[in-house]
């Protein structure tokens, strides 16, 4: 691998990550950043409220985005950016957000469920320069997929969607990947199969799966408990192992599965130990040697309406809107994971 700069900052970033945790000191500094635009979404997701949430009038407004991109590139370098919602697209100028964050150096991923993509758009969002586009991808018949986004007429468009995204990206010869997001729960378990084909038939360079976790936006985010007499969790762990084993299958002749092996077989094992894998799934760190959360070295969120968090299930420590992202950052209150009311204890 070519060493560059970029290399150097990830690496040096990492360093002190370590650092802080094994100290419990505040000098350490994100690698990546989640960016939600918006609350505001066009789909009723079984899984997701966020569409619950009326948060247009506190949004921050396209140049307070810029500048909050501009500090997070000086402070942070080129790190991972993660620009998602609600629904994206809802926000008129979220293409052009994702391209100023490109053109800073940030290596910037975008996700969207399809709906609204015009060819315009496709254009503009290839040609952009993220690195990255995700569409949700939550079956491989409209049957299952609509059932889960809540609406009619969502895998239609989220199908000719992702099939747009990859005729373009060949046109424009442009470095970028085209993924299919799968949230996975008891509704779309035995169709995982059929949702990796469809990527192949798409044209697509994959699919990842993400497990479910509890309802975004809803009383259940805090609760430990979350998945018991949850309608969408799956409670057949043999069913589950042969439907894992097939993607596995899969995977090792060639078809278009992001996820790891290691990854699936986390997948597998949460859904039959669910409270002692939480903190993987949930924080979407996935590494085998990560035995804690560590948010709260590493994770930043910034919300809407500018407020700066460590994980999804914290309170704001700041507000981006007030500028000195670094400073908030280094003089945030520690968060250790006894203190954790999602976790608890049980990782200790």
């Amino acid at each position: 691998m070519k060493f560059s700069l970029d290399n150097l900052n990830h690496y040096y970033s990492r360093f002190l990550q370590e650092m802080a945790f094994r100290t419990g000191g505040s000098f350490g500094k994100p690698t990546s950043v989640i960016v939600l635009l918006t609350n505001r979404c066009n789909a009723r997701c079984v899984h997701c409220y966020s569409w619950k949430i009326q948060s247009e009038n506190s949004e921050m407004t396209t140049d307070k985005w810029k500048r909050t991109f501009d500090e997070l590139r000086r402070w942070l370098g080129p790190v991972f950016i993660s620009i998602t919602g609600g629904e994206t697209l809802l926000r008129k100028d979220s293409v052009q957000l994702a391209k100023h964050a490109a053109q800073l150096g940030l290596w910037v991923e975008f996700l969207i469920n399809g709906y609204l993509m015009t060819t315009e758009l496709t254009d503009k969002l290839i040609q952009s320069g993220v690195k990255r586009i995700k569409v949700s991808l939550d079956g491989s018949k409209p049957e299952i997929h609509d059932k889960i986004r809540g609406r009619n007429g969502f895998f239609l468009k989220a199908t000719q969607t992702l099939k747009n995204l990859a005729e373009e990206k060949s046109r424009q010869k442009r470095d970028v990947r085209i993924w299919g997001k799968t949230a996975l729960m008891s509704l779309n378990m035995e169709d995982l199969p059929n949702i990796v084909r469809l990527a192949h038939q798409l044209g697509i360079d994959g699919v990842e799966f993400q497990a479910l976790e509890p309802t975004y936006y809803s009383e259940k985010l805090r609760d430990p408990r979350w998945y018991e007499n949850n309608p969408l969790w799956i409670t057949n762990p043999d069913k589950l192992s042969e439907i894992i084993r097939q993607l596995r299958e899969l995977k090792t002749q060639g078809d278009p599965i992001i996820n790891t092996i290691e990854n699936l077989n986390m997948i597998e094992n949460y859904f039959h130990a669910p409270e002692q894998l939480a903190y993987k799934v949930h924080s979407h760190d996935y590494r085998k040697k990560t035995q804690q959360c560590r948010a709260w070295v590493g994770g930043l969120q910034i919300m809407p309406d500018g407020g700066m968090k460590m994980c999804h299930w914290m309170k704001p420590f700041a507000n981006a809107r007030d500028g000195n992202l670094r400073q908030a950052w280094e003089k945030k209150e520690q968060c250790w994971k006894k203190s954790c009311s999602y976790i608890g204890e049980e990782i200790t």
